[in-house]
């Protein structure tokens, strides 16, 4: 199996079969709000402008509910920051942001996010993403925090827009994580399972962190673009010369099996 160039457009148009659910999947995430206000008028001006989406509904309560192409769309204000630690304590293995907890150091509320009923996953990530790029652009918006993964406010709209060019943000669907041991350098991916395939792993890696990173996400996008499906047994590359294997086994840094790839 090889990569190939990621496809635009037609991709896009493209409907999957759905992670097996009787109701679909819920997708969420939180928006951190560096005071405890939330301007939903914004939001549905920015839905509108950006996206050219409708939020039929008005906020009542700090919430506010709306249905876009039969998909639920909820967003809630929490005037106060998210309970325990893990927020912080996320911030550091997220490897493209170190300043992560810096960043985010005393934060105020946030605003719980979901898109429900979800049964195409590329659909469903699509408005996902869409929407938390318009409630990203509050004046008080600090970062998403979607477990594992904390990002910048601006950094996750400059991905979002991506959209625009019809190309697929993975890297805000799909989280890398990183980790190094004296036997090298593992990787791990979470995410991948929203769109209804194993996790994937590289284990004590003899290459460069960064060179471990790149693998691991470009075979992350090429899974998700794709719907590329790995088997245990078989290999993938980046050339006709490259073949590195696939395992299925229990997870190492993820719950349940994954497929590790040897690297």
């Amino acid at each position: 199996m090889e990569l190939f160039e990621r496809p635009g457009e037609e991709r896009m148009r493209q409907v999957r079969g759905a992670v097996p659910s009787s109701d679909g999947q819920t997708l969420s995430g939180f928006v951190l709000l560096r005071e405890p206000e939330c301007d939903f008028p914004r939001f549905i001006r920015n839905l509108k402008n950006d996206w050219d989406l409708e939020a039929r509904a008005l906020p009542s309560e700090d919430q506010l509910i709306f249905d876009i192409d039969g998909l639920r769309v909820s967003c809630s204000l929490v005037r106060a920051p998210m309970p325990g630690e893990e927020v912080e304590e996320r911030c550091g293995v997220n490897p493209l942001w170190p300043e992560a907890a810096q960043s985010i150091g005393g934060y105020r509320a946030h605003v719980g996010v979901s898109v429900s009923g979800v049964l195409d996953p590329i659909q469903g990530h699509v408005l996902f993403t869409q929407v938390l790029c318009s409630m990203l652009k509050q004046d008080h918006a600090l970062a998403l925090y979607m477990s594992p993964m904390v990002m910048s406010a601006e950094a996750y709209v400059k991905n979002a827009m991506l959209l625009k060019e019809h190309e697929l943000p993975v890297q805000l669907w799909i989280f890398v994580g990183l980790y190094e041991e004296k036997e090298g350098i593992s990787s791990y991916t979470v995410g991948l399972r929203n769109f209804g395939h194993e996790e994937i792993e590289v284990l004590r890696s003899p290459h460069e962190l960064t060179e471990v990173f790149e693998l691991t996400f470009n075979i992350a996008g090429y899974i998700v673009d794709f719907g590329a499906t790995l088997r245990d047994g078989e290999t993938i590359g980046f050339s006709p010369e490259q073949r590195l294997p696939l395992n299925l086994s229990n997870g190492v840094a993820v719950e349940g099996q994954s497929i590790k790839i040897g690297y």
